[in-house]
């Protein structure tokens, strides 16, 4: 269900999305800044994005989001916290035979802004686009 500060992109929105993570990422210059921790999050808690970092580096990070399709995409969020800002979009992928929950932002031509890489805490089954 969506709510007042998320809602679903056309196909054709998300693919354009996509398309200019590629681009960007394939800059030397693009910066993927990966968010390890949030605020008041468990550190013992093992679907953290540190804890789920445990079993992947940078690397294989950047290549899973290079990898991401419109099949992917759930859905799109405000950033809360900085309202004129890009939203987040939110995707979902298969790794380790686990479900990951995947959010992120464009911030600018050189960064690209990873909120959260982790394993999912709940149903990830809800992908408009499968």
């Amino acid at each position: 269900m969506e709510k007042e500060d998320d809602w679903r992109e056309s196909i054709e929105e998300v693919s354009h999305f996509l398309k200019k993570i590629r681009t960007f990422l394939a800059s030397d210059s693009c910066q993927l800044d990966i968010q390890r921790r949030r605020k008041g999050e468990d550190p013992l808690d093992p679907n953290s994005t540190i804890n789920t970092m445990l079993d992947l580096n940078d690397i294989d990070v950047r290549n899973e989001i290079l990898s991401l399709t419109t099949k992917n995409y759930i859905k799109t969020v405000k950033d809360k916290k900085r309202e004129k800002n890009q939203s987040y979009r939110i995707f979902t992928k298969q790794i380790n035979n686990r479900d990951i929950y995947i959010k992120l932002k464009i911030c600018s031509l050189n960064r690209i802004h990873l909120m959260s890489f982790h394993y999912a805490n709940w149903d990830m089954e809800d992908r408009p686009y499968k």
